[in-house]
């Protein structure tokens, strides 16, 4: 699934980098009209133009345009938008609130009026940047008579700040993007990935609080109406709407009857994606990386129960000391009843995980504890910070919660601790008792409280118990979700007749993208190999450290002192990376162990590959890639090799070739007990 994904998108970006060079003209004219119907009113409502231009920064990165002209077109744009917005509202007066489309909105070219008043002059600087009032704020000013010539100048300042504010962002991403996929395509997939998920799940809950805020009261309001003709339902719904009514009963009944939903949710959700939770876990297993697997445990562990609890006690107490009774409460009952729940449903389910993490009712996979406990803790913090902002404001808490629940439950999906349908039940769980106790706890009357006093605190509290807990825990956890792979035994004569071409040709990248060649193999050990390297002038390259990561942002940079990126293959960074400097070019040696083992005599098996670094320069950053060309490196690579070392050059077969490699592979051998591994003819 990721495979095909990112074929899909590695085409589209490569035609377009291709149509760009070939109409430049027509390019720069895009760029423009896009900018100049996302400053349009009404339009840029629809109009998802700060997305647009993040993309049009990342294409700058790859080389395909020029900043200056890139960032002169969008302003441009930019003003002729605004402009023909301001002199819409200049001609049509408050005719323009009965014409269509300004007729379907009439809160927010009310809205827009507001701000204008609020702000005067300046807010159409401001607008640019604020999304409710951006595509109405030019008509609301040319309606409200503001001067043309005091319009035009504050026009072109806010465009010419626009532009880059909203280009230089995705600029940046994308030599990023370049950068992470010189270690792994799969990394830089997997940035692509969570800046998407970012973006869906913030675009989505503010979206959710907008709508809802306005009309959640009445609608409230509606159901304890029609349920005071109802005995049965009459006591729940009080419990939970009305503010002179006892909670403890109702709530206790309504979260038993939250318990029976989720079991039935769950053999329907179970059941509904058992094939797609196959294709899910086997798409992030392609994504695996070192250091994405070290962010991705961090992530995780601020959803482990341990950090949850600690920053759900120290927050309380902080509540109680401010006598703030009414919001301790509900959050300790919302987290422990989510806690039971969980329990509850994972020891009737009974469901195996992806892999054997751990024991006793945790060994089970649905529902997923991380996401429900981190929905419960961090949903119900906004709910309790929300209720004191001013409407405006609202979505703020919610939308932070929302995105670090995400990263959490992406996380859980990325080391294989769960099924989809795990995360998507404990989301869901954690979702419906955020929402019952936050339903509650709001209708009923609480002590006011410091929303920034809370927000601090909390954050306080999960920074400094996270640091230590990670400290204390992180490379158990690593370790814990390492995925378990075997090895297989080969006859090391085998190997060296027939048996290399059971060993992969191209480095495990992303499925299906086989653009960097396996052209080495070595049997023995990895220091043998540098040790004889060593004296033809093969060194390990420096450590990467922060001084020397900042080479990568020095245009003046000597090209031979930039890092060499490690590389992932299945996974893995190398074990061995060698380099030489020879006539001012750069070659590198990798080594990945095999899955497979020698006999006779006992040896590791590596995988890897020789090849050449080139300067990469993008507008921010200037890095070392590898060339096409991996037929040059091994000639001199096997020019370099001497007895004791044995080698013999084979060929992979011709469905596995590419321009740059013609298909040779190097097979490399200790020569001491040579005679064991059957031919012994020397290279």
């Amino acid at each position: 699934m990721l495979s095909a994904l990112s074929q899909f998108f590695g085409q589209l970006m490569d035609q377009t980098v291709t149509w760009i060079q070939l109409h430049p003209h027509w390019a720069n004219l895009a760029i423009f009209v896009t900018a100049a119907l996302e400053s349009l009113a009404i339009v840029g409502l629809f109009l998802p133009g700060a997305v647009i231009m993040f993309g049009i920064g990342a294409i700058v990165a790859t080389g395909a345009l020029e900043l200056g002209p890139t960032l002169l077109w969008a302003a441009a744009g930019a003003v002729l938008g605004d402009g023909v917005s301001f002199w819409l509202g200049r001609h049509y007066h408050q005719r323009l609130r009965v014409m269509w489309p300004f007729r379907q909105y009439p809160r927010l070219v009310n809205h827009g009026v507001d701000f204008f008043h609020k702000h005067g002059g300046k807010s159409v600087v401001l607008a640019r940047f604020v999304g409710p009032v951006r595509p109405i704020l030019p008509a609301v000013a040319g309606m409200l008579n503001m001067p043309p010539l005091r319009f035009l100048t504050v026009n072109l300042l806010s465009a010419l700040l626009w532009a880059p504010a909203y280009i230089l962002p995705g600029v940046a991403f994308g030599a990023s993007v370049g950068l992470a996929a010189e270690v792994a395509g799969r990394l830089a997939l997997l940035l692509i990935l969570l800046l998407g998920l970012l973006w869906l799940s913030g675009w989505l809950t503010y979206r959710l609080v907008r709508w809802l805020y306005p009309h959640a009261n009445r609608l409230l309001n509606r159901i304890q109406a029609w349920s005071r003709g109802h005995p049965v339902i009459a006591p729940l719904a009080g419990a939970l709407l009305d503010p002179d009514h006892p909670e403890a009963r109702g709530l206790a009944v309504l979260a038993m009857l939250l318990g029976v939903a989720s079991l039935l949710f769950a053999t329907l959700l179970t059941g509904f994606l058992s094939g797609t939770d196959a294709l899910v876990h086997a798409a992030m297993m392609e994504l695996r990386t070192p250091l994405a697997d070290r962010l991705m445990v961090l992530i995780t562990e601020l959803g482990d129960a341990t950090v949850l609890l600690g920053v759900l006690v120290g927050t309380c107490l902080w509540l109680l000391a401010g006598r703030h009774w009414r919001a301790t409460v509900h959050w300790v009952a919302a987290f422990a009843v989510a806690a039971v729940l969980v329990r509850l449903l994972k020891l009737w389910i009974q469901a195996p995980r992806p892999m054997a993490l751990y024991e006793g009712i945790s060994a089970y996979a649905f529902p997923s504890s991380h996401a429900t406990l981190a929905t419960v803790c961090y949903g119900f913090l906004a709910v309790i910070v929300a209720r004191e902002l001013r409407g405006p404001w609202r979505w703020l808490p919610y939308t932070l919660a929302s995105l670090l629940v995400s990263l959490i439950a992406f996380s859980r999906l990325y080391l294989g601790a769960h099924w989809l349908s795990d995360v998507l039940g404990g989301l869901s769980l954690g979702l419906a008792t955020v929402a019952l106790f936050g339903i509650a706890y709001r209708r009923h009357p609480a002590e006011p409280l410091s929303p920034a006093g809370t927000s601090a605190v909390f954050a306080i509290l999960l920074a400094g118990i996270t640091a230590f807990y990670a400290s204390q825990r992180l490379d158990t956890d690593l370790a814990r979700y390492q995925p378990q792979t075997g090895v297989e035994r080969m006859a090391a004569a085998t190997w060296w007749d027939i048996g290399w071409a059971a060993l992969p040709d191209h480095r495990a990248d992303i499925a299906n993208r086989r653009t960097q060649p396996l052209n080495l193999q070595y049997a023995g050990e990895l220091a043998a190999l540098e040790r004889e390297l060593a004296t033809r002038g093969w060194a390990r390259p420096p450590a990467l450290d922060w001084q020397r990561a900042l080479l990568w942002l020095s245009p003046q940079s000597d090209p031979s002192k930039l890092p060499v990126l490690p590389q992932v293959h299945d996974g893995h960074h190398e074990s061995l990376r060698l380099i030489r400097h020879q006539n001012g070019q750069l070659f590198v040696l990798r080594l990945w162990p095999s899955d497979f083992a020698l006999s006779g005599p006992d040896r590791p098996l590596w995988v890897g590959s020789s090849s050449e670094l080139r300067l990469r320069e993008g507008l921010l950053l200037r890095w070392l890639e590898t060339a096409p060309d991996f037929d040059t490196p091994l000639d001199r690579l096997q020019a370099a090799l001497a007895p004791p070392l044995e080698w013999r050059v084979v060929r992979a077969p011709p469905e596995a070739r590419h321009p740059g490699w013609s298909g040779r592979v190097l097979l490399v051998r200790e020569g001491q007990g040579a005679e064991d591994f059957g031919n012994t003819e020397r290279h």
